[in-house]
């Protein structure tokens, strides 16, 4: 059986309603409303039931004007920014990250550990300024995911490594979205390889240098 909430019912149980209400009415003019009001009640069940989404966009590269795009969504992060990108070499976009965190935004990042080894990479440079990163263990097998989620509220997903190169040469892509279920799936996700990846939590540079 259907829930009280279930679509479905719900709009059957409001034509039920109307077909009664025009049945107790005579005069065209009132049907006239009747039908009118009816119209609008169908757009706000549509609404309802399929909010609009805040956050829709589609960018692409080579395109150096959407890498500051995307530095000005990671900057929107007010409470989480959960970061799962293979490659992090961009200092535009690396250095947007540290921002937030030093903001007070929880910030956690999962990479690969065989790019922490390419030249550039800011991985190890957020890990030192204490943002908890992760990595997975496997030289031949790669953590290539590349999504981000701000404040469980949009994702951003596509083809676009963080990287100078794909900002200014390569063709890739991200997409922004803000449906609860994609937001959910990609959560739940992020939190499953952190879980997998505890054990390879990137120390800080910093700290150790410290206690030498």
């Amino acid at each position: 059986m259907p829930g009280r909430n279930d679509r479905s019912t719900v709009e059957q149980t409001v034509d039920v309603l109307f077909q009664v209400a025009a049945g107790k009415m005579s005069a065209d003019a009132d049907k006239e409303v009747l039908a009118n009001l009816r119209k609008h009640v169908q757009q706000v069940t549509e609404d309802l039931y399929r909010p609009k989404p805040r956050y829709m966009d589609a960018f692409f590269f080579p395109n150096r004007d959407n890498v500051f795009k995307l530095e000005r969504y990671i900057k929107m992060a007010k409470k989480s920014l959960l970061i799962c990108v293979f490659n992090l070499t961009n200092d535009v976009l690396a250095n947007a990250v540290k921002h937030v965190h030093d903001q007070g935004v929880d910030v956690r990042i999962i990479t690969d550990d065989e790019t922490m080894k390419n030249k550039g990479n800011d991985s190890q440079t957020l890990a030192n300024a204490g943002i908890p990163v992760r990595t997975d263990d496997h030289e031949q097998h790669h953590m290539h995911n590349k999504f981000m989620l701000v404040d469980s509220v949009f994702l951003l997903t596509g083809s676009f490594n963080w990287t100078f190169q794909a900002g200014n040469s390569n063709q890739e892509n991200l997409l922004v979205v803000d449906h609860p279920f994609y937001i959910e799936r990609y959560n739940t996700e992020f939190e499953k390889l952190w879980k997998q990846f505890a054990p390879n939590e990137v120390a800080s540079q910093e700290k150790a240098a410290a206690t030498i």
